[in-house]
């Protein structure tokens, strides 16, 4: 193996994110982090109970399911997404521990942010 063929493999291993197939009506979200800073640079707290978490769809389930169709709701992969605080399952990326998902129901989906 040479030195290219070495550093295609070690970016393609290191870029590589965790890949999520959600099952029946559930949907994938990565987390959007929302920094809260003033304008002069001090960071402002952001432990209010009420907040919506915010997350971009990674990827939707095939809608087999009991509840109401997760197809039905006309989500898209790329859309960024309000839910509840506490809603869902959260997932720790295997190969970056900064990057956060979020396995939500249909239900759990509160807004599309356009």
């Amino acid at each position: 193996m040479n030195v290219a063929n070495f550093i295609y493999f070690y970016l393609l291993y290191t870029i590589t994110i965790m890949t999520l197939k959600p099952i029946g009506n559930r949907v994938v979200v990565r987390l959007v982090k929302q920094a809260k800073t003033s304008a002069s640079g001090i960071i402002i707290s952001t432990e209010d109970k009420n907040e919506q978490a915010r997350g971009e769809i990674i990827a939707i389930g095939t809608g087999l399911g009991t509840e109401e169709n997760i197809s039905n709701l006309g989500l898209s992969v790329g859309q960024i997404i309000l839910f509840g605080k506490y809603g869902g399952e959260e997932v720790a990326d295997d190969k970056d521990s900064t990057i956060v998902y979020k396995i939500l129901k249909g239900p759990d989906i509160i807004a599309v942010v356009e």
